[in-house]
């Protein structure tokens, strides 16, 4: 079981009901406010119902490092509980949310597109960790 990095990237300005309940259920309350779950089918249909809102993909050792500390989350043996959560031998009891800054220099592309169309929103892959480590 892999891990997935959330990043709320767009306001509550002119949102559905449908999908604020869903980013309310997701606990991803403000912009710029970014979560780890453990991945799942709920997770991956939450996800797509509210991909105009949301970034996504999968993080690496260091970034789920990076988020664990800035969540407070851990302790002395916080590296390896990372690395085995990042090979998918150990899974999170529950979500880690941690509030982040805006992308330093901004946005590279518009907000207002899908990411593999030159955009930011939705599945971002591998691609989550650069951004994560503009945002910390």
């Amino acid at each position: 079981m892999a891990l997935v990095a959330v990043i709320r990237i767009k306001g509550h300005v002119g949102i559905k009901p449908e999908i604020k309940k869903t980013l309310e259920s997701l606990k991803l309350d403000k912009a710029f406010k970014a979560a780890l779950f453990n991945e799942s089918d709920t997770l991956n249909g939450m996800l797509k119902k509210a991909q105009r809102y949301l970034t996504w993909g999968r993080p690496n050792k260091h970034t789920i490092l990076t988020l664990l500390k800035k969540a407070g989350v851990g302790g002395e043996d916080v590296e390896t509980f990372a690395e085995k959560l990042e090979k998918g031998e150990e899974k999170l009891s529950q979500p880690v949310y941690v509030s982040l800054h805006p992308p330093s220099q901004g946005f590279k592309n518009t907000v207002k597109r899908s990411y593999k169309y030159k955009g930011e929103y939705g599945d971002r892959g591998e691609a989550i960790n650069e951004l994560i480590r503009r945002m910390v």
